[in-house]
This record gives C-alpha cells, sequence and structure tokens, in this order.
C-alpha cells in the first residue's frame, strides 16, 4: 500500500450506525497508507477475498471507508462495504476509538422524530431503624428451695434490628457471649454475639439483633459465654 493524495469522497452520505462509526472515527488526512484507487474500486465491489487486508485498512482509515461507500451508494449498492463475518469486530475497534477521541458515548436513534433517554431518578437504600429493647432475665434465677414455684413470664422482644441490654442472672461473668435465637425444634433462627460487663453490680451483655424476618410466636433466647454451656431463656416474639 503507498501513500496517496485525493479528496474526500464526494457523495458519501452515512446510511446506518456502521457508516457513522467508521466514516468518522479514524481521520487519515495524510491517506497514509492507503490502497491504490483500483484496489478500493474492486473493494466496493467485492471482488477480493475476505481475507484480503485491505478490508482491514477501511476499518482503521476513515476516508478510503467513506470512499468506498461513496462508489457503492453510487452504484446502488447499500449494504455495508465489509464483510459480515468482520463487521462485529470492525465496529468494536471503531467504537473503542471513538470514545479515545471524543471521551462520550454516542446513541444513534432510529425514530423520525427522535427520542431522549430519561434517567430514573436516583433511589437511596431504605434507612435500617433500631430499636433499643431490655431484657431483664434475673427473674429466671434457679431457685434453691424444694418448694414448686410458678416459672416466670417469658420477655417480650420486637420484631426488628434490636440494640438489646441483657440483664444476666446471678452467677453470670463478665465477657465475650453468643447469643442465638432458637424455634420449637431448637433450629438457630437469628444469631450474634455481644460483651457483658459488670454495671451496678449486674452483669449486662450488649448485642446487636436482627429478628425482622421472625414470625410472630414463642421462641427461646440460648445465651453463653465464650467456652461455657449454653442458658435458654423463654421469649415471645410479637
Amino acid at each position: 500500500m503507498a501513500n496517496r493524495q485525493s479528496p474526500d469522497a464526494p457523495g458519501f452520505k452515512a446510511e446506518n450506525e456502521i457508516d457513522l462509526v467508521l466514516g468518522n472515527a479514524n481521520p487519515n488526512p495524510s491517506r497514509v497508507g492507503c490502497p491504490s484507487r483500483d484496489v478500493l474500486i474492486a473493494l466496493a465491489r467485492r471482488e477480493r477475498s475476505i481475507d484480503d487486508p485491505a478490508y482491514d485498512h477501511l476499518i482503521k482509515c476513515s476516508p478510503c471507508y467513506r470512499e468506498v461507500r461513496a462508489l457503492q451508494q453510487t452504484a446502488g449498492d447499500r449494504r455495508p462495504v465489509a464483510a459480515p463475518s468482520r463487521m462485529p469486530w470492525a465496529i468494536a475497534a471503531a467504537a473503542v476509538v471513538v470514545l479515545g477521541i471524543l471521551g462520550t458515548t454516542f446513541f444513534v436513534s432510529r425514530s423520525d422524530r427522535g427520542s431522549q433517554v430519561a434517567q430514573a431518578p436516583a433511589t437511596s437504600s431504605p434507612t435500617v431503624v433500631s430499636t433499643s429493647a431490655q431484657l431483664d432475665l434475673r427473674k429466671f434465677t434457679v431457685a434453691r428451695s424444694e418448694r414448686s414455684e410458678p416459672s416466670p413470664e417469658p420477655t417480650t422482644i420486637p420484631r426488628g434490628r434490636l440494640n438489646l441490654t441483657m440483664l444476666l442472672p446471678v452467677g453470670f461473668e463478665a465477657g465475650d457471649y453468643d447469643v442465638q435465637i432458637l424455634d420449637s425444634n431448637l433450629t438457630s433462627k437469628a444469631s450474634t454475639t455481644g460483651s457483658a460487663e459488670m454495671r451496678d453490680y449486674i452483669t449486662t451483655l450488649r448485642a446487636t439483633l436482627d429478628v425482622t424476618n421472625l414470625a410472630p410466636g414463642a421462641y427461646q433466647l440460648a445465651v453463653r459465654r465464650h467456652g461455657e454451656d449454653w442458658r435458654l431463656f423463654p421469649i415471645n416474639v410479637k
């Protein structure tokens, strides 16, 4: 391929997205590496093999592409100049060049009146509201007398994301704790961890527990200090 100078293709008209992209993406004002007029005519008539490197040159040189398309349009041929199997790569390669040159994306509308794409207003994620709840579990202290006493009423907690403050019975010590909500089959439905400390001589455990998806009903609150056995306390979720 030799260097040559020639005027821009008169009569070229962009008829589709391919013409718009390849006809403008790769300016080559000095016509560096352009094939001869006879080769361009042969390309316009599709007289060259599909593997001919001249097709690749059309993808990289907008003046040659416009010149070949002008020849086709003059002859009444409305088909894209490049072979169909080569066009997806051609469009992609040219689009990359357009983005690099212009720093934006062109959208071609097929509507006679034109259309505008309206962006939906950004929506923020719903805010998760936490609820504070205090559970006084000291009433579940094991009685040391032999008298049969009625069991304390279960503690009730609401559904939601809870900031729990649990007042633990005598015998619980400060430290790191595991907390779970168990159903009637003792299957864990929610779990968390927390830390307990002595406050006014009461072992106070603080933890965040999400029970938003729990169905209302009776459950067991399982609590243990790391490395120790579980203790169960009846609770109701409302």
